[in-house]
């Protein structure tokens, strides 16, 4: 999933990396959970993936970079080097 900086905007994919279409409460809901599990380790200006498998946080990749569409290259932008947190644990 992707945070966006704008409050409470929040994009799902499903595992084929196409956006699921979801209701904007689930939207809501879903940023903010992200937002309160790793609270100040991540910089909320900017916009954040979170990709449930592994439970981890990783800043977005900026539109001109490799990732940032996730379905082009199929890492949603996954690199260890962007790389913030992991629920429960490891820190950048």
């Amino acid at each position: 999933m992707r945070v966006y900086p704008e409050r409470a905007v929040t994009h799902l994919f499903e595992s084929d990396f196409y956006r699921m279409l979801i209701d904007r409460r689930t939207e809501e809901e879903v940023a903010r959970m992200v937002r309160r599990e790793f609270g100040k380790v991540a910089d909320w200006r900017l916009a954040h993936d979170f990709y449930l498998p592994t439970e981890t946080l990783y800043l977005t990749p900026e539109p001109h970079q490799n990732g940032y569409i996730p379905e082009d290259d199929h890492s949603f932008g996954l690199s260890l080097h962007r790389r913030i947190a992991i629920v429960g644990g490891e820190h950048r």
